[in-house]
Parts: structure tokens; sequence; C-alpha cells
């Protein structure tokens, strides 16, 4: 059921996002007027892949509340978004190599078993305060 659930998702694409910097929240945001995004980033990464809807920013005009995101700033914004994109996969890559390593060395590591050796002597009780006169006694 969660894989039909991740299917839909993707079929899913939101028209429009909303990014404030005055009243915005990347933690609690949804993307819609009321709760907008802080940042053109978390926007993006919200969104997933591309094509990306429409964002919307602060105006700078009197008037309005939004304007659609400039051009230079969302070329910026998807270079962020390619870079976090890089550093995830590049982390998860990381994090499976590991667990294979761990996983081979545990392997490794139950091959391992400690013996007695029969060639050597039995072992002998010492004190530490009596360690002196036994060395003394050999």
């Amino acid at each position: 059921m969660a894989t039909e659930i991740t299917k839909g998702v993707e079929k899913v694409s939101v028209g429009e996002l909303y990014v404030s910097d005055k009243s915005g929240n990347d933690q609690d945001g949804d993307g819609s007027q009321q709760k907008p995004f802080k940042t053109p980033l978390k926007a993006v990464m919200f969104a997933g892949k591309e094509p990306f809807p429409t964002i919307y920013v602060d105006s700078q005009k009197e008037g309005e509340r939004w304007a659609v995101i400039s051009k230079t700033q969302m070329k910026n914004t998807k270079k962020a978004f390619n870079r976090e994109q890089m550093k995830n996969d590049a982390k998860d890559k990381k994090e499976a190599e590991d667990g294979e390593r761990r996983e081979k060395n545990l392997e490794e590591a139950k091959k391992i078993s400690i013996e007695m050796d029969p060639s050597l002597p039995d072992p002998v009780l010492v004190r530490l305060s009596h360690f002196s006169l036994f060395l003394l006694a050999k």
C-alpha cells in the first residue's frame, strides 16, 4: 500500500508554492498562502523534481502581496537544489558502502575462534601482591 501512495504522490503536481521571508517557516510551512515556506530552496525540495511549480515570493511593489520568483533567483535555487541532491546521493552511497563493509567485517569476525593451546602449560592464578614472590619461586 505504501508503494501505491508513493506512486500517487509522484503523479500529483503542486501548481504553485509560496515563499515569504517575513512570515514563512521552513519547518511548519506547506507552501500555501497561509503557511508559506521561508526559503525558495525548501519550496523546490518540497516539489521534489522538475518541472518545478510556479513559485511566488514576497512582492517588492506596493499593493501586491505575491510576485513570481525572478529567473535569477530560480536559477540559483536550482543550483542549490542540485548541490543538495548530490550531497544526499553521496551520503546514501557512503552509508550503503559502510553497511556492506560492516556486514563483511562481522562475517569475518564470526569465523574467528579462540581455543586453548594444548602445548602451553596450564594457567596459574597469581595475585598481584604476591607476583614478585611468584617470580622468585620460578
